[in-house]
């Protein structure tokens, strides 16, 4: 067994590596676990539970006019339906079945870099999980990032390497196509692994990848055709595609979700995206700034491999940086849900940039590379703090550090009032300058730091030493950095709270009976109501909800309008509704027509106001 050397003089035993990874698998799993029961369950969760129990007991297809939105490839519902049909429905399934999952993608991840790296590196992308508490947090819901991610990590567990037995190349193609059934969003994945293979292991392999992945997103096409178009119709040029009119939404309504956000909250997501996903992300930045000639590389087939990463981490990155923070695409425009996004692919950043540190680290990058690579540390410390301005609170604002000359002698100031009355600046724009402040400043000593190192010993590489240094700085830091949004959401156990207003919703609820939600956006508590009846279109909350247009044509496509739910509220038998939004109720549910239950003692939140009250039609 190789053993690693440290430093000159010490060698570290060959196991170690491996008690470190296993150390990290642990602290991941405690954390995903604290956050599985501490995490306000949100819209797209619920979502992905309730519609996956439908359609694996029947209840619903797919597709299926006037049911459930399948508003993504159907694989995203269904995977954790099966594991709710296997072990009951619930959150707890859903949650835990997710942090398996997780547990999935970071053993591939370690099992692929293991094969291109050796232990100690492998034994990093353990803790580049394990200190990552956003991407754990997000592992901890049973959300499709996840799910992705997995995928992901095993397909390079089964293709991306040498010599890799020919069933490995197929399963791993077909399980690229499920990935593509699972989001569509993934669909680059499928020819750029087909390409790989032809480059890496030859035209037979690459006819057998094409054929493999090709024929199961076939058939997996031809099963839920036609329908399944309404998945892929958004994405073609109306103009072109005429023909695919009727999977669009109509457009003689008008979505409510029309989101307007202006520059400065997009350039906050941009940079969120970046503190969470802080190695994946810049990691593979300065792996590709520092990518060496091809003659540089030590191992041809190690820059395949970089190769098909870069390339497919990149355009996916591209691809749901413009969906989320670019453009408003549909209805559905989500421009924090940047940094979850990029939770579907961070193996393949991982990956791509420690198959770079080992095989390629460029050791001496132009004056152009040298310039830009400080430019991003400035930069990215500089937006990395900008993202953080939430954070500021009233202890360093009112910090009386500003001088100010007074009747009787120098004085200071609060830093916020000499911002505010100084500069006319808002309270939100001095926490920004502020934090940004911050963030420039660990940016600058870092970058100062490494300068006097290479000014005190000469042989030191100041462009890699920089870039090292910054990202040791950052991995270290990750936990701290991420501070409010890494803490748990509730001190209650939202498990636990689940299961008990569930129980209690199936005791009160009669069977067969048309259950109105106004719950919340989360659908989640009507999972364990399976008796009840429900207006499909209501799981995805106002996301579907349309001014105008017609009725049948907008139900038939699983949205709804104002005419719906005028018909909707005259013909339910139940209403649940969030305390906060009873106000708006008051004068529909009337004691002469309406009868409230009692109130259940658990709430699906410990957010104020997300207690639900229960109302039921009078005979």
């Amino acid at each position: 067994m190789t053993k690693f050397r440290f430093w000159k003089n010490i060698e570290l035993p060959s196991w170690l590596p491996f008690v470190l990874a296993g150390l990290g698998a642990i602290l991941y799993l405690i954390q995903a676990v604290i956050y599985a029961h501490t995490s306000v369950s949100g819209l797209d969760e619920g979502s992905y539970l309730i519609k996956g129990m439908f359609y694996l007991n029947g209840v619903y297809e797919p597709f299926e006019p006037y049911g459930p939105l399948t508003n993504k490839a159907p694989f995203a519902f269904i995977i954790p339906g099966i594991a709710e049909y296997l072990f009951g429905a619930g959150l707890r399934t859903g949650r835990y079945f997710s942090i398996f999952l997780g547990l999935l993608t970071m053993l591939g991840t370690w099992i692929t870099a293991r094969r291109w790296a050796g232990n100690w590196l492998a034994a990093l992308t353990v803790w580049v999980f394990a200190l990552s508490p956003m991407i754990i947090k997000l592992h901890a819901r049973a959300v499709s990032e996840v799910i992705i991610a997995s995928m992901l990590a095993w397909i390079c567990v089964l293709v991306v390497g040498e010599k890799r037995p020919l069933w490995q190349i197929v399963l791993g193609s077909v399980l690229a196509a499920v990935a593509v059934f699972t989001r569509q969003n993934m669909v680059p994945i499928l020819p750029f692994l087909v390409l790989y293979v032809f480059w890496q292991h030859g035209k037979r392999a690459g006819i057998w990848a094409f054929a493999a992945g090709s024929l199961a997103l076939l058939v997996f096409h031809i099963y839920y055709w036609p329908r399944v178009m309404t998945i892929w119709a958004p994405w073609l040029p109306e103009s072109l595609t005429p023909f695919l009119d009727t999977f669009r939404i109509p457009t003689d309504s008008v979505p409510i979700w029309d989101p307007n956000i202006d520059f400065w909250n997009r350039l906050n997501a941009f940079f969120q995206g970046i503190r969470y996903h802080f190695i994946p992300l810049l990691g593979s930045v300065f792996g590709l700034i520092l990518l060496p000639p091809r003659a540089g590389w030590k191992s041809a087939p190690a820059m395949r491999a970089a190769a098909f990463l870069a390339v497919s981490y990149f355009v996916l990155v591209l691809m749901h940086g413009w969906a989320s923070l670019a453009s408003q695409y549909e209805s559905y425009s989500c421009v924090f849900c940047f940094s979850n996004y990029l939770g579907f692919f961070d193996p393949l950043g991982i990956l791509f940039f420690v198959i770079v540190f080992a095989y390629a680290w460029n050791q001496n990058p132009s004056r152009a590379m040298q310039v830009l690579i400080v430019f991003l540390v400035v930069v990215m410390s500089t937006g990395i703090g900008y993202s953080l301005f939430e954070r500021v609170g009233n202890g360093l604002l009112n910090l009386p550090i500003v001088p100010r000359l007074r009747s009787s002698g120098l004085g200071f100031i609060a830093l916020v009032d000499a911002l505010t009355q100084g500069f006319g600046m808002s309270l939100v724009w001095v926490k920004r300058w502020v934090s940004s402040t911050l963030g420039f400043i660990l940016g600058a000593g870092v970058l100062f730091a490494v300068f006097l190192v290479w000014k005190r010993e000469k042989k030191t590489n100041f462009t890699l030493t920089l870039v090292n240094s910054f990202l040791v700085v950052g991995f270290v830091l990750s936990p701290v950095l991420h501070l409010g949004e890494s803490s748990r959401d509730c001190e209650t156990d939202i498990i636990r709270d689940h299961e008990d207003l569930g129980a209690y919703l199936a005791s009160i609820i009669p069977p067969d009976s048309l259950v109105y939600w106004d719950g919340g956006n989360a659908f989640t508590p009507m999972i364990y109501v399976p008796q009840a009846r429900i207006f499909p279109p209501q799981i995805n909350n106002g996301y579907t909800f349309h001014v105008g247009g017609d009725p049948d044509v907008l139900y038939y496509s699983s949205h709804w309008n104002g005419e719906l739910d005028q018909r909707w509220r005259s013909e339910a038998d139940i209403f649940i509704i969030e305390a906060k939004r009873y106000a708006d109720w008051m004068d529909f549910l009337t004691p002469q027509e309406f009868q409230e239950v009692a109130r259940p003692n658990t709430s699906p939140s410990c957010n104020e106001g997300a207690e639900l009250r229960i109302f039921q039609r009078l005979p």
